[in-house]
């Protein structure tokens, strides 16, 4: 998990743990770094994480927009789907159906699931391509990306094992055809950043596709180099915490709005 060097989390209502108060601030700056970004779907789409330790995770309210999710109001529910928050809000049955698959299949590595339809992954998803690690972060990508062929809204159970089945046992990424983007990780951090570095591989990928210029593709042996670099820790160059970038992010959103973390 992610050192919190550098995060002060704000002081946690008597009724929660910490455990489930600090997952809850993390997931809303996900929440609302994904409204900053522009990869929203109004009120759809999902991210989840699990409380540490247990078989419970937290998820949007449905009919909130992403700029209104703040910690407070995100929804625990456990792993059968069943709500435990003591609130009104309804959950995305699609939502809980993607994500529960994960967490069930992924208990001990991939803690945050995010899932968008953000418009340069649905144009990969919508076509016959893979997705080409092309620049130095994409290489994060080799040998991580499942591909997932489309059933329509996910509303049937049985599509879970296909979709864990696509996924596979040592990806993090899964691209789901003609839908859109899933990625995940061990934090909040790690599944925003894997999300924000396959959206910019992607744009770059299609950018080279539209303009028929020749790809110049990494070598295998420099992408596996590189994603090792990544994901050891290399990557940061020194910083004081494995994601540097979570800290500045948090700086951002409180400048907009503070509110995210109440």
């Amino acid at each position: 998990m992610m050192d919190k060097l550098n995060i002060e989390f704000p002081k946690k209502p008597d009724h929660l743990s910490q455990n489930e108060w600090e997952a809850r601030v993390d997931l809303a700056a996900c929440y609302r770094l994904a409204h900053y970004y522009g990869w929203t779907s109004t009120v759809y789409n999902h991210i989840t994480l699990r409380v540490p330790n247990t078989d419970t995770f937290l998820i949007n309210a449905f009919g909130l927009n992403y700029n209104e999710i703040c910690a407070s109001n995100l929804v625990l529910i456990d792993i059968d789907g069943n709500k435990l928050s003591n609130d009104n809000w309804p959950i995305n049955k699609a939502g809980y159906l993607i994500h529960s698959a994960i967490h069930r299949a992924r208990e001990n590595d991939l803690h945050c699931v995010m899932h968008s339809h953000e418009v340069n992954t649905q144009t990969l998803a919508a076509s016959n391509q893979e997705a080409i690690p092309l620049i130095q972060e994409g290489c994060q990508l080799f040998e991580r990306v499942g591909y997932h062929d489309f059933e329509g809204i996910v509303l049937n159970q049985d599509e879970q094992n296909r979709l864990i089945k696509s996924l596979g046992k040592e990806n993090h990424t899964l691209l789901l055809r003609n839908h859109g983007l899933i990625t995940a990780g061990p934090s909040a951090a790690w599944a925003f950043v894997r999300h924000q570095v396959f959206i910019r591989n992607t744009e770059v990928q299609l950018k080279l596709m539209a303009s028929n210029a020749t790809i110049n593709k990494i070598p295998d042996n420099v992408l596996r180099h590189t994603r090792q670099q990544f994901e050891g820790g290399d990557a940061q160059g020194g910083a004081k915490v494995r994601h540097p970038e979570w800290p500045a992010f948090w700086r951002l959103l409180d400048e907009i709005d503070p509110s995210w973390k109440t």
